[in-house]
């Protein structure tokens, strides 16, 4: 039986058509902007932590580019996104993701 009081984060993992540099700027700009209830600090080089107003939910993102994928004469950007969430209820990760989801889309319809 542990006595540990933190849970273990939960974690989990995506694959996205960024590059780093990209991700950290809409990360830092419009997905933490004015409007938003989560703010996103750079810890260090592809880490970010994210916080939520009057909270105890944090979300780590470290992210690492991978080769990209070719696709005839285009290539296409590859990004390993990891998420390491602390202190979630449903609702607060929720949130987080439907914003992140947001604001990270990208193509048509």
């Amino acid at each position: 039986m542990s006595n540990d009081p933190d849970p273990q984060p939960e974690l989990v993992d995506y694959e996205m058509g960024y590059g780093a540099d990209e991700f950290g700027k809409v990360l830092l700009g419009p997905f933490s902007g004015a409007r938003s209830d989560f703010d996103a600090v750079e810890i260090g080089r592809h880490h970010w932590r994210v916080s939520l107003e009057e909270s105890t939910f944090t979300v780590d993102v470290r992210v690492a580019e991978k080769p990209p994928r070719k696709l005839g004469l285009f290539n296409l950007p590859v990004l390993d996104v990891k998420f390491s969430i602390n202190g979630a209820e449903g609702l607060q990760r929720d949130d987080f993701f439907r914003r992140f989801h947001q604001y990270f889309h990208k193509g048509g319809g």
